[in-house]
């Protein structure tokens, strides 16, 4: 490791296919690719949202909706037609499967 770079380096094989979705994910936080990595990594070892109550889940979803929706209007309007309509999309098929994982929880 050179006395420049103060953490390691790792090279990473994957699929052009996810290699896609972290880019548009990234682009759709508004992060780096590297970032948008280390954050769905730290994201894996918080605690299930299994393990939290409901009303947690609740309080949580209300907290972040308001922020994440100002987020996306903000960048919507940089992009595109067709690109603001596929990202809304992906919100949309996320957000459907969020749904059903919770709905499935005990």
């Amino acid at each position: 490791m050179s006395e420049n770079q103060k953490e390691p380096q790792y090279k990473l094989r994957w699929s052009e296919e996810l290699r896609d979705k972290v880019v548009e994910s990234a682009k759709l936080h508004s992060r780096s690719i590297n970032a948008e990595i280390c954050t769905r990594l730290e994201q894996s070892f918080s605690p299930a949202p299994s393990s939290l109550s409901r009303e947690q889940l609740e309080q949580i979803t209300q907290a972040a909706g308001a922020s994440y929706m100002a987020v996306i209007a903000k960048h919507l309007k940089s992009l595109s037609e067709e690109e603001g309509n596929k990202v809304l999309r992906n919100i949309v098929k996320e957000a459907a499967e969020d749904f059903e994982r919770i709905k499935k929880a005990p």
